[in-house]
């Protein structure tokens, strides 16, 4: 990996972490809430879960690292997992996909540190 790539492999990766937790805290909120306000949230938050799942391609598309796209395979399974209000599988299933993106974070990091640029 040269520096760009890591560069850019870093930059997607942290973006990725940032969303994955953003859908996290939403997990938490998720939870208590009730009726026609659930069904509304869950809508929108299987929307999300969508949106970050292609940032995620675009990063695997963009980089090569293929723990990105591992990290899309996790959040498809999301949606059956929130039509059965199995919230603590959700989280779990983000965690699973953060430690899948934290990967290529680390990755590029040490090349950048490797070439003095950090």
């Amino acid at each position: 990996m040269n520096p760009k790539e890591a560069i850019q492999s870093y930059l997607f990766a942290e973006r990725a972490k940032t969303n994955l937790i953003t859908l996290s805290q939403m997990t938490t909120v998720l939870s208590d809430l009730k009726g026609a306000e659930k069904s509304g949230a869950k809508r929108m938050f299987k929307l999300l879960v969508n949106a970050v799942a292609q940032d995620l391609t675009f990063a695997e598309k963009s980089t090569g690292s293929k723990e990105f796209l591992d990290a899309v395979k996790i959040l498809d399974g999301i949606e059956s997992m929130l039509d059965n209000d199995e919230f603590d599988d959700v989280s779990r299933a983000i965690g699973n996909a953060m430690t899948q993106a934290t990967t290529p974070a680390q990755q590029g990091w040490q090349v950048l540190s490797e070439n003095e640029l950090v």
